[in-house]
């Protein structure tokens, strides 16, 4: 069990870096922070991406297979947390074989034992990182002194 664990983290740390990398690429100034999924009194989201007063906070999931992730409520609430001090808008990356979407976390489902989940028709309505990134860039609000 303890190996399976260890295969997870190192897949959900290599697609961490693979994001923070693609949004660097993109002009943002990113984040990752390493001890996210240790079991720490203060969750805090995997990856914290700034661009033109926009904050994202990315939530990494990995899977090699499969067609629901879930999220438990202490993690969820955590990062829910975080979000709302900060002043954030909190995604979901979710990574299963060679899929990599991005949901927002509202879109998740409070399952009935408190804990979040994401069905496979949420993950495909997702966005791909272009998406994300028009999505932060279609965010930023234009000053009169643009039109001029």
């Amino acid at each position: 069990m303890c190996f399976m664990n260890n295969i997870n983290k190192t897949r959900g740390v290599s697609v961490e870096r693979y994001i923070v990398s693609k949004l660097r690429d993109k002009g943002f100034a990113v984040i990752r922070a390493p001890a996210s999924g240790s079991k720490r009194k203060d969750h805090v989201p995997d990856i914290i991406a700034l661009k033109a007063g926009a904050i994202l906070l990315i939530e990494v999931k990995s899977r090699k297979s499969g067609n629901k992730i879930y999220i438990e409520r202490e993690q969820a609430e955590g990062i829910k947390e975080f979000a709302k001090k900060s002043g954030g808008e909190l995604f979901i990356a979710i990574k299963i074989g060679k899929t990599l979407r991005f949901i927002k976390f509202e879109e998740l489902r409070k399952t009935e034992g408190g804990n979040y989940a994401v069905d496979a028709e949420t993950i495909a309505k997702g966005m791909e990182i272009d998406d994300l990134v028009r999505y932060v860039e279609g965010k930023r609000s234009k000053t009169l002194d643009s039109f001029f």
